[in-house]
């Protein structure tokens, strides 16, 4: 059985949560960079799947949660840039 769209992009929300904590504990900078490196192309295509969701085959609500996952994990990455910039 294939697995639906929605259940793809909710994984690439978690793995994005996931990579940005990984981030968080890196003690060095290659590491640092290579998770945000990943959770950013994990939003890259949570970001895809929401510029076309009827190609996707994602309904409202799937798009809803999307949506608030990815508002969630640019916020994620926002304070983590502001705690690294400080």
């Amino acid at each position: 059985m294939i697995a639906s769209w929605f259940a793809f992009l909710r994984i690439e929300a978690d793995l994005a949560m996931t990579f940005i904590d990984c981030a968080k504990l890196s003690t060095t900078p290659q590491g640092r960079t290579r998770s945000l490196g990943n959770a950013f192309n994990a939003l890259a295509e949570i970001h895809r799947g929401l510029m076309n969701p009827a190609s996707r085959g994602l309904s409202q609500d799937e798009v809803a949660f999307l949506a608030d996952r990815h508002t969630q994990i640019e916020a994620a990455l926002a304070e983590l840039d502001e705690g690294i910039s400080n």
